[in-house]
């Protein structure tokens, strides 16, 4: 059995990993950073705020601290807030304890091979951005003292895409990537569709959204298809991983 810190699995940028398991635990914890920048926190919520009306300041959860053991990976979560995630964000080097931002996030496969990704529209935090459907854990992913990936993954595939679980057949496990602060816990989805039918099915969900997430759905074919600057690091190592095999 490997028993590897997070540190010798994700070197550098690191790789994308495909484990078997993923257990993230939810345990209280006193963050510090939240504690001793809280006048800093407020104000740099009220400026995204007169920039983006409709953010929310919901529950969030951040990965205070990870391993591998064989196939395995186990987190450890702590609860925080939206308005304390985004400062972080911004002053990531400000914190040296350790934490990171996991989140679920669907890789969407169709009969092909292709890879369908979405670009957030207008209104979002990351407008513009294309990447695979998926969002951070909130308090709905919580199940005894647990987070659900599975549900996660699955309700915000539903919400960007109008697609559920029934719509794929699912690849086991799970494919785990980090990049700089953020841990990507991916799963992949196969379709029995092309890629431009499932394309024409979830624009056509969008279509009928009032305030759609998604702006496009676009379709990747090999590694390197989507610009670098469009994509963030994590999207781009689970696209070209899954692309590569």
């Amino acid at each position: 059995m490997r028993n590897l810190r997070s540190n010798d699995l994700f070197a550098g940028s690191g790789p994308c990993v495909r484990l078997a398991h993923c257990q993230l635990n939810v345990v209280p914890w006193d963050w510090r950073f939240a504690i001793e920048n809280a006048s800093q926190i407020e104000a740099h919520w009220q400026k995204r705020c007169a920039v983006l009306p409709s953010l929310f300041n919901g529950t969030t959860y951040l990965l205070r601290e990870h391993t591998v053991a064989s196939d395995r990976l186990t987190g450890t979560l702590f609860q925080t807030d939206f308005k304390t995630l985004l400062y972080w964000r911004a002053n990531p080097t400000t914190a040296h304890d350790g934490v990171r931002e996991a989140f679920g996030t669907s890789l969407i496969r169709s009969a092909e091979g292709h890879v369908l990704l979405g670009q957030q529209g207008p209104g979002q935090v990351t407008s513009g951005l294309i990447y695979q459907p998926g969002g951070i854990f909130d308090s709905d992913d919580v199940a005894e003292n647990s987070i659900d990936i599975e549900a996660s993954v699955e309700r915000e595939l539903l919400e960007e895409t109008g697609l559920g679980a029934g719509d794929f057949a699912r690849v086991p496990g799970f494919l785990v990537a980090r990049a700089g602060i953020k841990v990507a816990v991916g799963i992949e989805w196969r379709s029995t569709l092309r890629a431009d039918d499932l394309r024409g099915r979830i624009l056509d969900f969008l279509a009928r959204q009032a305030e759609p997430e998604l702006a496009d759905i676009v379709i990747a074919t090999q590694p390197g298809d989507i610009d670098d600057a469009l994509m963030p690091l994590h999207a781009r190592l689970l696209l070209d991983s899954v692309l590569s095999a």
